[in-house]
């Protein structure tokens, strides 16, 4: 299961092919190309981040790239490959010359990591393919309405590995204490002050979706889910409040009521 997207060079160069590729073991396509995959990927850590061969061997790449937490969804009013991890191939002459790890969400596409072959450095792939990622996340918004943004991970205002994302436009922050979006143009000055600072221009806003309610966050006990009020009472030695609420409040409300904390 996976897509083929074409590119042809206007001056008669050699195709560039751009192969969408499920993160899955019962893939053909990610299986048949997991070596010269992992090869770049060491490649690109050695030469790039100055990484030892152990620190990017085959084991680590599937670690850290192939091993998703994120369970693949193939729903009828989803994508035509679905949801779930995937790698985005570029393919020229042969050979992979980057690879794009991203998931599609029902809501956004997140990117994940990018490597590429330093050979290649002087087409600029992390830009191209920051640029093929947003037109990828447009074109899928055509069939599914609900997904409506492009992720790119953290940003980090004193890092120029990171900074980078910031020249993409339209781009938002997120605030860490209202937790609501705010334009980057907005930001800038703040974090050229400050490398934390609330990003919210009202000084008494505050999270709406902050925790309310502590009994009502889902407990997974002893293989049985359950909200924490009834887990304190099964487990009447438990004392791990604090914990339970230091989680709840970083997630908000409503994900505490959705997503499930694990405790033994």
């Amino acid at each position: 299961m996976f897509s083929i997207i074409y590119f042809e060079n206007l001056h008669g160069s050699p195709a560039l092919k751009v192969k969408l590729v499920p993160v899955s073991l019962d893939d053909p396509a990610f299986n048949e190309s997991f070596n010269q995959s992992a090869t770049l990927y060491s490649k690109y850590q050695m030469a790039v981040h100055h990484d030892s061969p152990a620190e990017c061997s085959a084991s680590e790449y599937s670690r850290f790239l192939c091993q998703s937490p994120l369970q693949a969804e193939n729903p009828p009013d989803g994508p035509d490959f679905g949801y779930g991890s995937f790698h985005q191939q570029y393919w020229l002459d042969g050979k992979i010359i980057a690879v794009g790890v991203i998931d599609i969400l029902p809501r956004s596409v997140s990117s994940v990591y990018l490597y590429y072959d330093p050979d290649y450095a002087f087409l600029s792939l992390g830009v191209y393919s920051a640029v093929r990622e947003i037109a990828f996340t447009t074109e899928l918004q055509k069939t599914v309405p609900d997904i409506g943004y492009y992720y790119m991970g953290f940003y980090i205002h004193s890092c120029p590995k990171m900074k980078y994302k910031g020249q993409y436009y339209p781009s938002e922050l997120l605030c860490p204490e209202t937790y609501s979006w705010v334009p980057i143009e907005k930001c800038r000055a703040k974090l050229d002050q400050s490398k934390y600072s609330r990003l919210h221009e009202n000084p008494n806003a505050e999270d709406e979706n902050r925790l309310q309610n502590l009994n009502k966050v889902l407990i997974l006990y002893r293989n049985t889910m359950m909200p924490y009020n009834i887990y304190r009472r099964r487990q009447k030695r438990a004392n791990d409040e604090a914990v339970v609420q230091q989680y709840a409040n970083l997630i908000g409300q409503t994900c505490a009521e959705r997503m499930v904390l694990y405790r033994n």
